[in-house]
């Protein structure tokens, strides 16, 4: 009924004052292909598939077992004959299903999503700069983001070597690696 309210509204004045047409009802039957076409449909659809490299290997792998049994079933040239003819094709072909398993596997680690970088390290800050709590960069002496008084710097205890002379900071000589004397 929607299709032929739909067509009364597009055509309505021509059909109507014209030529006294008014559509009642629209009914569509179903539509088949040929034959044909639905083979052709159907190969394809085959073909489609044969696009992703893990099909077309297991279809090689599929029709390579199909081949065996039948050179395994064919007495008449004898076994061995079939199965040189087999390596021949498979020489010509150029490809083998291990080849096609490989670029499946290649392509499927193409396509996962990379890990996401790491967030990027805050530089270190220059001389007469300093990180906020909130993580702004300043060089004042209170943050421009949220205010904050800039924290005072610890005092650095610094100790002179016993063996060496060497000025120090932490508990061991940066110079021999004697340990800071208490």
């Amino acid at each position: 009924m929607e299709l032929a309210d739909a067509l009364n509204d597009v055509l309505s004045e021509k059909w109507t004052e014209l030529r006294g047409i008014k559509v009642a009802s629209f009914g569509v039957n179903t539509v088949t292909a040929s034959p044909e076409d639905e083979k052709m449909i159907k190969e394809l659809q085959k073909t489609a598939v044969l696009r992703n490299t893990s099909m077309a290997a297991a279809t090689l792998t599929s029709a390579q077992a199909e081949a065996m049994k039948a050179a395994a079933s064919n007495t008449s040239t004898g076994p061995m004959m079939a199965f040189a003819g087999m390596n021949m094709a498979n020489a010509a072909g150029g490809l083998n299903a291990n080849t096609l398993f490989n670029m499946a596997a290649q392509e499927q680690a193409q396509a996962q999503p990379q890990q996401a970088a790491p967030a990027p390290q805050q530089s270190a800050p220059a001389a007469g700069e300093w990180i906020c709590s909130c993580g702004a960069k300043n060089s004042g002496k209170f943050c421009t983001e949220c205010g904050s008084k800039k924290p005072e710097e610890p005092v650095k205890m610094q100790w002179f070597c016993p063996e060496c002379g060497t000025k120090n900071e932490g508990k061991f000589c940066v110079e021999c690696g004697t340990k800071k004397p208490v």
